[in-house]
């Protein structure tokens, strides 16, 4: 029989958090759920903990793929999943207790196409807010849309989800193979969808690794995060362009606070000197097309960052990276 809910969880060398992941899954309220783990190519014992479960509870199946990427892998459980409606995890999250009750519930309730919640940050001395989602969740709304509650723009993440697959598939959305793919998805969606809930959370908790391989958010001057990091800019903006002057605005507000910010402080980490021209060229061509007025709600540090940025060599700018304190962009 159809479940009420399909959920897909990629994996990659994960074994320290897998399992406690995995348990969150299981142990959720809402019983009726396909759990679909995606192996990309791990080569520790994440897959001994897949196996396990997946032997253990009918729910849970496992798919094996070599190495591609978290974009390809999550495409990859897409048609396996058979569910009414369908979620996302990262292999090294938890997953609150109640979450997909709350949100299938809301759906289930509203008709809406997308539900989302609120998300904690989380390692081993504690919870704390997440920066990225604070004030989005603070209060509950039933079928609201990312036109009127603009801070949406915000909640970039896919996992805090649950998605109508029927809306999934009307729209044909798939995850690009480049990293720091989230975005590429999740804004498109908030502007295509025709209603969306949002549930006062937390209902994902999304950790901050203490030890083992760094994360993909902690590796922001990686020469392949930085070239997602751009993707991403690319993607987003430019459909915004096509869909929302107003919206587009607001992303690039939080873009120049956020994550072009970010590519500033990767130049002097990259040692390709001909990536580090074109990076710098494409920096000036986004800002070149933000509107004027966007640029008059930064900082005074973002604001000479992207003057210098504008008018200056790339050593004027490098050097101005070199004297940020790594806290300025976390």
């Amino acid at each position: 029989m159809q479940p009420v809910l399909s959920v897909i969880v990629p994996f990659y060398c994960v074994e320290r958090y897998f399992e406690a992941c995995l348990e969150s899954i299981a142990a959720q309220t809402l019983r009726d759920l396909q759990v679909i783990m995606v192996d990309d190519g791990s080569t520790d014992g994440s897959v001994r903990t897949a196996e396990k479960f997946a032997e253990q509870d009918p729910r849970f199946q496992l798919l094996r793929q070599s190495n591609r990427g978290l974009g390809a892998a999550r495409n990859a459980g897409l048609p396996k999943a058979g569910g009414r409606y369908i979620a996302f995890v990262d292999s090294d999250d938890i997953v609150a207790p109640d979450a997909y009750e709350l949100l299938v519930g809301s759906l289930e309730a509203s008709g809406s196409d997308i539900a989302c919640g609120g998300v904690q940050r989380f390692n081993r001395d504690g919870y704390y807010p997440s920066s990225l989602h604070e004030g989005i969740f603070d209060e509950a709304r039933s079928r609201t849309h990312i036109t009127r509650q603009t801070d949406l723009i915000g909640d970039r993440t896919v996992w805090n989800k649950v998605y109508r697959r029927s809306f999934w598939d009307d729209h044909g959305l798939i995850f690009p193979e480049h990293q720091l793919e989230d975005a590429c998805v999740t804004v498109p969606a908030h502007v295509l969808a025709t209603a969306v809930d949002v549930v006062t959370g937390p209902v994902y908790f999304w950790r901050q690794r203490d030890d083992g391989p760094p994360s993909i958010t902690q590796r922001l001057f990686d020469l392949d995060i930085v070239e997602g990091r751009v993707q991403q800019l690319t993607k987003v903006s430019g459909f915004l362009a096509e869909h929302s002057a107003h919206l587009k605005r607001i992303y690039d507000l939080v873009a120049l606070e956020h994550d072009l910010f970010i590519l500033v402080m990767a130049l002097p980490h990259i040692a390709d000197a001909s990536y580090r021209i074109g990076l710098l060229r494409f920096m000036k061509n986004f800002l070149a097309g933000v509107d004027p007025e966007v640029f008059d709600q930064l900082g005074e540090t973002h604001t000479t960052c992207y003057q210098i940025v504008r008018n200056g060599a790339m050593g004027e700018v490098v050097g101005f990276a070199e004297e940020q304190p790594r806290t300025v962009f976390l």
